[in-house]
């Protein structure tokens, strides 16, 4: 990873998930915070961010930028940047979630948030399996009561 200088709007310090980025300044919703810039490589890493299909970059800045189950940044892939979704406060850790940017992660984790663990989006199909087996339990309930005979 090529290094650079971290600048002056952003500091790193303990957040949520180990060492974190915070704003010393205030931010307004819908503005970049920072473009990524580094590495492209076609695997994750435990630090990078996925920019495209197959595509991880390892900044400096965003290696540190925790994930959040209610996060005040996005990530654009196409043109690399953060971009804040809420005004954002000097002094507030700068976040983003892991499960609808990355795909998948190359260390895989329990979220401090929820209790959830944080595996990418591709791999979020533990929820969508347990709706879909009470779907069918009560689809079942429903074929066995039309099978009992009426008294």
């Amino acid at each position: 990873m090529k290094h650079r200088s971290i600048p002056a709007r952003f500091s790193i310090k303990t957040g949520i998930h180990g060492s974190g980025v915070f704003l010393t300044q205030n931010i307004k919703k819908g503005k970049t915070l920072f473009k990524m810039k580094g590495e492209i490589l076609d695997k994750p890493t435990r630090t990078s961010v996925q920019i495209g299909k197959n595509k991880h970059i390892e900044d400096i800045i965003a290696s540190r930028v925790n994930h959040s189950c209610t996060p005040n940044t996005k990530v654009c892939r196409q043109h690399k940047t953060f971009i804040s979704l809420t005004d954002i406060k000097k002094g507030e850790e700068i976040t983003f979630n892991y499960n609808k940017n990355e795909d998948s992660l190359a260390s895989p984790f329990k979220c401090k948030c929820c209790g959830n663990k944080i595996m990418g989006k591709t791999n979020v199909k533990p929820n969508a399996l347990k709706a879909l087996y009470a779907f069918l339990k009560k689809y079942e309930r429903t074929l066995k009561k039309k099978k009992e005979p009426q008294s």
